[in-house]
């Protein structure tokens, strides 16, 4: 009982009324098995003292990872019945916020990975909870852009939102401040966006950092007319590289697959691509 105890420490569980009966190792993952219970409060509605009445099916939680394994609670939650106007009401608990399965600590970890350079797909994946769960928190976040300034040098880039669905990230070149984080980065959102700051704004940026795909050039010409477009070199080295590549590969099928030039070419391919 009292290693138990000690658990729920370890796993930062602070509400006394959680009681952690048993851990189950399920090999791909683990269940926490818990219950939550206390003392029956007063009827909200009658002010009448309810009693026990039963516990709920268990609820999953998902939890961090305990030895690098994925973790989940089950938590069975009492419920009390008042007998005088037959109200039914749940156990709550600072573990996890009304009518919710999410725990604030699984809410705090994606608040703090969506600051870092890391995909939605790969936040849900490494919580073991759902993208939707990762967006819905994305959501929460309320951004007030100024639309007063601009930096003079501002960077455009494009970041993996979902799997498959890329989106547009402008930032400050000097000091990586974000200016604007948008969910899709065609013409029309990425206009719809600037469109809100004043030419005379506008006007005072001089540089665009940007990759090579080529509606963000034409974009940034009609919204910054004052402003320099400077292609990012990474991009341009990848170009490059991809078109190497494709070189490479035009040669080598020109040879039988088991003839030594083939097999050379394709072995031997990073020396091709060095400088």
């Amino acid at each position: 009982m009292e290693q138990l105890h000690s658990i729920t420490k370890l796993l930062d569980i602070k509400d006394p009324n959680i009681q952690i009966i048993d851990i189950i190792n399920k090999g791909t993952h683990k269940e926490i098995i818990a219950k939550l219970d206390y003392e029956a409060p007063s009827c909200p509605d009658c002010g009448s003292l309810m009693k026990k009445y039963d516990f709920q099916k268990p609820s999953k939680i998902p939890y961090l990872e305990t030895t690098g394994m994925p973790t989940r609670i089950l938590l069975r939650k009492r419920r009390f019945k008042c007998y005088q106007c037959s109200k039914m009401m749940v156990a709550e608990t600072s573990l996890v916020k009304k009518n919710h399965q999410i725990p604030r600590i699984i809410n705090q970890k994606i608040a703090q990975k969506l600051i870092e350079k890391t995909s939605m797909t790969d936040i849900a994946h490494q919580l073991s909870i759902s993208a939707s769960t990762v967006i819905r928190k994305l959501n929460d976040f309320h951004f007030k852009p100024d639309f007063s300034r601009l930096p003079e040098i501002m960077s455009w880039d494009e970041y993996t939102f979902t799997k498959g669905k890329m989106s547009f990230i402008a930032q400050d070149f000097d000091n990586l401040s974000i200016i604007a984080v948008l969910e899709g980065r065609t013409q029309a959102v990425i206009r719809n966006h600037f469109l809100r700051y004043d030419r005379a704004v506008r006007c005072r940026v001089k540089i665009i950092t940007m990759d090579m795909f080529s509606p963000y050039y034409d974009l940034a010409k009609q919204l910054f007319p004052c402003a320099k477009i400077v292609l990012d070199r990474f991009h341009i080295v990848q170009h490059l590289s991809r078109a190497m590549s494709r070189v490479r590969v035009q040669i080598m099928n020109q040879y039988h697959r088991k003839s030594h030039e083939y097999k050379a070419i394709k072995r031997y391919w990073k020396l091709i691509q060095q400088d």
